[in-house]
């Protein structure tokens, strides 16, 4: 036994809006299939989500890597001058500690009276 042949449905046309009573995919007026590609418009529509999201999130890191690199570089420079405060005022200190052991090992010269 042989199933029966589908009963002929009626149908509306989405892209002319004609009513027909058919069991074929397209519509016999227009020839456009009467289900719409839907997969197709949304695949467009993930696309264009993903592209937008990857874009806010390409602009995102970009303005957080210079809000980064612009406060490392204002800390370095705080760090580099307070070394070489630093440096400065150990050199200082350094002089000042060798000179001082120095007149402690050497004896004082005495001073040569000048020739009248």
């Amino acid at each position: 036994m042989a199933t029966p042949p589908a009963p002929a449905l009626q149908r509306v046309c989405p892209h002319c809006a004609t009513i027909s009573v058919t069991a074929e995919r397209n519509c016999p007026w227009c020839r456009r299939p009467y289900s719409r590609r839907l997969l197709l418009y949304v695949a467009l529509f993930a696309l264009v989500q993903t592209a937008v999201t990857i874009g806010a999130v390409a602009l995102l890191l970009t303005v957080f890597g210079d809000t980064l690199e612009t406060e490392l570089d204002r800390q370095v420079e705080v760090v580099q001058r307070d070394f070489e405060k630093e440096i400065d005022g150990l050199d200082t200190r350094v002089r000042r500690e060798l000179r001082r052991e120095l007149d402690q090992r050497l004896p004082k010269q005495p001073v040569a009276p000048a020739a009248p």
